[in-house]
C-alpha cells in the first residue's frame, strides 16, 4: 500500500459518507447538512488518533437519538419559523419522514462541530510525519509555536485532545438538555432569575433533569475518549499506557464540561438570544422568524419571554462550544 494510500484515509472517507448519506436518509440532516457532516467526520476520522473521530461519531448518533426521542410530545410544545412537511426521502420501506423539524442544516453542523474540527486537522497536521505508534494524544511535548502579536501559543497534542473532547462535550450535554430537558416533569427556571418560571423550551431554561442529563452527556465523551485512548497506547505497544487515574480525571473534566458548557449556552440564551411564545398555543418558537410564518402564527399571538435578539440559536452554540473547548483545555492543561 502506498503512502499517498495511507494518507488519505479511504476508510474514515467510507464512513464519513455514509454517516452523512444515513443522516439524510432517516430525516437527521438537510441534504446541506449531509453534505457538510461527511466532510465534518471525514476531518474528524481522517486521523492519526482514533478518537476525535469516535468522539464526533458518540456525539451525533447520541444527539440524533435524543432529537428523535418522544418527538411527538416535543412538537407540541415548540413551534417552527417555517411550515412542517413531510418530505419523501428514499427509503426502503418507502415512507416519508418529517425533516423540516429536527435536522440539521450545513450551518448547525458547522456551529456544532467547527472548533473541535480545527483541532483536528492541526492534529493531523502536527503528527503526519510520525509513525502512529509513537503517537500520543495526551503527549505534552511542543510541536509548534504560534505568536498572536505578543502572546505566544504552544500546541501540543494534549492541548489539541482537550479541545475536542472540551467541544464535543459541551455540545453533547447541551443537546441532552434540550432535547431531553424538555420533557421534564417539573417547569424550567430562568437560570438568570431562578424564581422565574417560564415555558418548557425557553432558551436560558433549566431544570435538575436537564442539568443532570447535560453532565451524563460530558461523561458519556469522556468514557469514549478515555477509552479510545486506552485503546490507542496498548494497540501501539505504549506498555506504559496511563495510569487508571488519569483517565477518571479526563473522564470527571469531560463531565463537568457537558454540565458547564449547557450553564454557558442558557447564559447566552437568556440574554441574547431572542425567546417568544405563543399566548394562545403556548408554544415556544424554536427558531427566529423568517419570510415563512410559524406553524401555528394564530392571529400573530406572539410575547417576548426573555433575552434580545442579538445571536440565533446555531451562534449561542457554537459560542458556548467555543468557550467551553478553550476552558476544558486550559484546565486540562493544568491538571495533566
Amino acid at each position: 500500500m502506498s503512502t499517498t494510500t495511507v494518507d488519505t484515509y479511504p476508510v474514515a472517507l467510507a464512513v464519513a459518507s455514509y454517516l452523512g448519506y444515513n443522516g439524510y436518509k432517516k430525516g437527521s440532516l438537510s441534504q446541506t447538512g449531509a453534505i457538510t457532516a461527511a466532510l465534518v467526520g471525514y476531518a474528524n476520522l481522517a486521523n492519526p488518533y482514533i478518537g476525535h473521530g469516535l468522539t464526533l461519531i458518540c456525539f451525533y448518533l447520541t444527539g440524533s437519538r435524543a432529537t428523535k426521542y418522544k418527538a411527538n410530545i416535543k412538537a407540541q410544545l415548540e413551534a417552527h419559523s417555517s411550515p412542517t412537511s413531510a418530505i419523501k426521502v428514499d427509503t426502503d420501506d418507502n415512507k416519508k419522514k418529517d425533516v423540516s423539524s429536527g435536522n440539521r442544516s450545513a450551518i448547525q453542523v458547522l456551529c456544532n462541530s467547527a472548533t473541535a474540527t480545527l483541532a483536528c486537522i492541526v492534529f493531523r497536521k502536527l503528527n503526519s510525519g510520525f509513525n502512529v505508534a509513537a503517537i500520543d494524544p495526551l503527549g505534552k511535548e511542543m510541536l509548534k509555536l504560534i505568536q498572536l502579536g505578543r502572546v505566544k501559543i504552544g500546541l501540543n497534542n494534549l492541548l489539541l485532545t482537550l479541545i475536542v473532547g472540551g467541544h464535543y462535550a459541551a455540545c453533547l450535554g447541551d443537546t441532552l438538555a434540550s432535547e431531553l430537558g424538555i420533557l421534564s416533569k417539573s417547569q424550567p427556571r430562568l437560570i438568570t432569575n431562578p424564581f422565574r418560571v417560564v415555558p418548557k423550551g425557553t432558551n436560558g431554561g433549566v431544570s435538575t433533569w436537564g442539568l443532570f442529563v447535560s453532565a451524563i452527556g460530558g461523561a458519556l465523551i469522556g468514557v469514549v475518549q478515555s477509552v479510545c485512548i486506552a485503546y490507542h497506547y496498548y494497540g501501539s505497544n505504549q506498555s506504559s499506557g496511563k495510569d487508571v487515574q488519569v483517565y477518571a480525571q479526563l473522564t470527571a473534566l469531560l463531565t463537568a464540561a457537558g454540565l458547564v458548557g449547557s450553564l454557558i449556552d442558557s447564559v447566552l440564551g437568556a440574554t441574547l438570544q431572542q425567546t417568544l411564545v405563543n399566548k394562545l398555543t403556548k408554544r415556544v418558537l424554536v427558531n427566529q422568524f423568517t419570510d415563512a410564518k410559524p406553524t401555528d402564527f394564530s392571529n400573530g399571538q406572539w410575547t417576548n419571554v426573555s433575552g434580545y435578539n442579538l445571536l440565533s440559536n446555531n451562534g449561542v452554540n457554537f459560542v458556548a462550544s467555543a468557550i467551553t473547548a478553550l476552558g476544558t483545555a486550559w484546565f486540562g492543561l493544568q491538571l495533566f
